[in-house]
């Protein structure tokens, strides 16, 4: 039987310290420092119903944000690296994090499926995604869903790489 419950967060400090303790455990299989997160931020995307905490009796094990806000500014993107694709419609997926050494290896798979689910629920024609490039794992992950890379910025300490998946068409 499956435990996961997903439901908007309400609360800005379990979804916080998700967020960075997964951040953390990722920054050890890569090799570099995790991102430096903002209460703030977490309390402003929480506050907007765009935060999806997902429980297992009652602990959370896994958070995604998704909506129609952009969590980035594409136009950041080197034209030569390739821009992102048109869209109408684009929503926005970012701060997957998923509860280290958690027993279900597939829950990251699961929280973007519910992302992918939320936005073509919502009628968003594509989801778009960042991801730091040093962790080969996510991007993986994410290219085997479906999303494809579309540039990376690889200057200072903001390295990222973007990603777009169009969801017409998807069941």
């Amino acid at each position: 039987m499956d435990r996961l419950i997903w439901r908007t967060a309400d609360d800005p400090l379990p979804v916080h310290a998700l967020v960075e303790s997964s951040d953390r455990a990722a920054a050890r299989r890569s090799g570099t420092p995790p991102p430096r997160r903002r209460h703030a931020s977490t309390r402003f995307l929480v506050a907007r119903g765009l935060v999806r905490l997902g429980t297992e009796d009652g602990v959370p094990v896994v958070t995604v944000t998704v909506g129609p806000l952009p969590s980035f500014d594409s136009s950041s993107l080197d034209p030569a690296e390739g821009a992102l694709p048109g869209a109408e419609r684009p929503w926005y997926m970012q701060r997957l994090a998923v509860t280290p050494a958690h027993p279900d290896p597939l829950l990251g798979v699961r929280a973007v499926r519910h992302a992918m689910s939320l936005a073509a629920g919502a009628g968003a024609d594509a989801l778009r995604a960042e991801a730091n490039p040093d962790l080969s794992d996510v991007l993986e992950m994410l290219c085997s869903l479906g999303f494809a890379r579309y540039g990376t910025i690889d200057t200072g300490p903001l390295r990222r790489t973007f990603l777009h998946l169009p969801l017409r068409g998807r069941p």
